[in-house]
């Protein structure tokens, strides 16, 4: 389908741009002598991280460096309840590391910083009279997706046509939870094109890059979070994942991505720009962050807030702590390579080399057979038909009524019928599909069961972080929201040009779109991730399993 495209879409996205340049102030813009020689933009191949340009700035003082390096989310909560930090000294660090992040690798979209300041000062002033935290997120600043309502604030979710809407006038659901609790909000995301690549690219803010290497994308879709955590300018952020949304960014950035059963976390009042009740695969919120403890901090404080009383969609689940038990073994079972979504060296080296010291560590690992009828690629194929059933085709008409091309990455993935083959889904089609999803949620049931797995340990992806439009579909991440299975992402290894030289050779019939290129020299020091899958609700389960195993793969 060829979209309308005008001229007139260059200039809207101009005028956003030079609105989120404009919120930045003066004093937070890094010396051009500071970047004099450093090379930068989307060829450049730089490593931004290793490069510690916040502390070469000057911008941020000693403390505000330390303030957002030396902790976690869960440790700067609990020095701001004691009152050894403010709430505004750390939302001032936060937002000055944010600003730096966004002039290096282009993750923001609305910046409100004044705002969080205030907020900050209330709380402070809050805990001085009353001498306890408002909540247990109390000062803590939380950066949020782009599809996320804040009353006062735009909402475009990249969308040319949605440039003028007026701010909102109401929040999303979590957005009231996290304020109730405490917490202090002051930036907002960046998102690919219709929420639909693992590349986060849009026309209206351009391109999020990979901190670790400017020439690879980010992930996609909550990929501006990725991009900003791996900066530091945030340490506990809110995605949202229908396919690998939270998880593609924290494996391409190095950092936490917990995708939770749908209904834990409220998801009600966010903006999708999507036609709503048409798909029984539904989308979740949850954490990135850099510490498995804070994804699992983050997941009990707001599920222990009753979000039921703010969403009508979210379960009464209460949260179910499990133990830490160290040293405790595990039955794990390992996800097999699908032929027709060959993994790259670098992820098949780091699911080798975690099979291994697990093992050696004592704990018990089961290989799960190839089962033709329920593989990767049906799950991705099902999923592709779920992303297109929007009878109205919502997404592109969203497009066509700004003028706006369709981009390239958005353009590999075809979830939104691209390429032409798009045919709107029958009722008898949709309720084939859903029987189908039942009898294979039953059979990973039967596998879970006859097998006496505590999780499943995988790949979050056939790749590391590739170069900018270059990934397509991403089944193995896709897959588990297919079953709505929790599942968490954490970083584990490098790709590496000497141990991985040789470019991936391509082992199905075809190079179809499902074709993910290698690049040992460009991906060189990529990170590298596993994945940790439990059963449905067993949220908890997954997050202390993935501890454990981190810390045997980390020791």
């Amino acid at each position: 389908m060829s979209p309308n495209v005008s001229k007139s879409w260059k200039d809207v996205a101009a005028k956003k741009q030079a609105e989120c340049a404009a919120a930045i102030p003066a004093d937070w813009i890094i010396p051009a002598a500071v970047l004099k020689d450093i090379p930068l933009g989307p060829d450049s191949g730089t490593n931004v991280v290793a490069l510690d340009i916040p502390r070469r700035s000057g911008i941020l003082t000693d403390s505000e460096l330390a303030i957002t390096e030396k902790y976690n989310a869960t440790e700067l909560v609990a020095k701001l309840a004691a009152g050894e930090l403010s709430s505004e000294e750390v939302t001032l660090a936060f937002s000055k590391r944010a600003a730096i992040a966004q002039q290096l690798v282009n993750c923001l979209t609305e910046m409100f910083f004044d705002r969080a300041l205030e907020r900050a000062k209330f709380l402070d002033a809050y805990l001085k009279e009353h001498k306890k935290p408002i909540g247990p997120l109390h000062g803590l600043p939380i950066s949020l997706k782009e599809s996320f309502n804040l009353e006062g604030i735009k909402t475009t979710i990249g969308y040319i046509s949605y440039a003028d809407n007026p701010p909102l006038t109401y929040n999303s659901a979590l957005v009231d939870m996290l304020l109730d609790l405490g917490a202090v909000l002051y930036v907002k995301t960046n998102i690919p094109q219709a929420f639909m690549s693992a590349d986060t690219h849009n026309n209206l803010f351009g391109r999020t890059l990979n901190p670790n290497n400017l020439s690879l994308g980010a992930g996609g879709s909550t990929g501006g979070e990725g991009a900003l955590i791996a900066l530091r300018g945030s340490v506990l952020g809110v995605g949202t994942d229908l396919g690998g949304s939270i998880r593609m960014p924290s494996l391409a950035c190095g950092i936490i991505g917990f995708k939770p059963s749908t209904g834990r976390i409220p998801y009600a009042r966010k903006c999708a720009g999507v036609l709503g009740g048409f798909s029984t695969v539904l989308p979740c919120a949850g954490p990135n962050c850099t510490d498995l403890v804070d994804a699992e901090f983050f997941m009990k404080t707001v599920i222990d807030a009753n979000p039921y009383e703010y969403d009508s969609t979210a379960h009464e689940v209460p949260w179910r702590s499990v133990k830490h038990e160290a040293g405790k073994k595990l039955v794990i079972g390992v996800q097999g390579e699908d032929p027709l979504f060959p993994l790259q060296a670098p992820v098949r080296r780091a699911l080798s080399s975690a099979v291994a010291k697990l093992k050696e560590a004592g704990h018990t690992l089961v290989d799960i057979p190839y089962n033709p009828d329920n593989t990767v690629a049906t799950a991705n194929g099902m999923m592709l038909k779920y992303y297109q059933a929007d009878p109205d085709r919502t997404q592109l008409k969203n497009l066509e009524a700004g003028g706006e091309p369709i981009v390239q990455s958005v353009l590999n993935m075809n979830c939104l019928g691209t390429a032409g083959d798009w045919t709107e889904l029958s009722l008898a089609g949709l309720a084939a599909m859903n029987r189908q999803r039942g009898e294979m949620i039953e059979a990973w049931r039967r596998i879970w069961v006859d097998k006496k797995l505590d999780v499943l340990l995988g790949p979050g992806c056939q790749s590391t972080a590739v170069k900018h439009d270059a990934y397509s579909y991403i089944p193995y991440t896709t897959q588990w929201n297919l079953m709505d299975f929790p599942a968490v992402v954490f970083p584990y290894m490098k790709s590496s040009k000497e141990l991985d030289p040789e470019p991936q050779t391509f082992i199905a019939p075809q190079k179809g779109p499902d074709y993910i290129p290698d690049d040992p020299v460009l991906q060189d020091g990529a990170p590298c991730s596993i994945q940790i899958t439990a059963r449905r609700f067993q949220d908890e389960k997954c997050l202390a399993a993935a501890r454990i195993i981190q810390e045997v793969l980390c020791a």
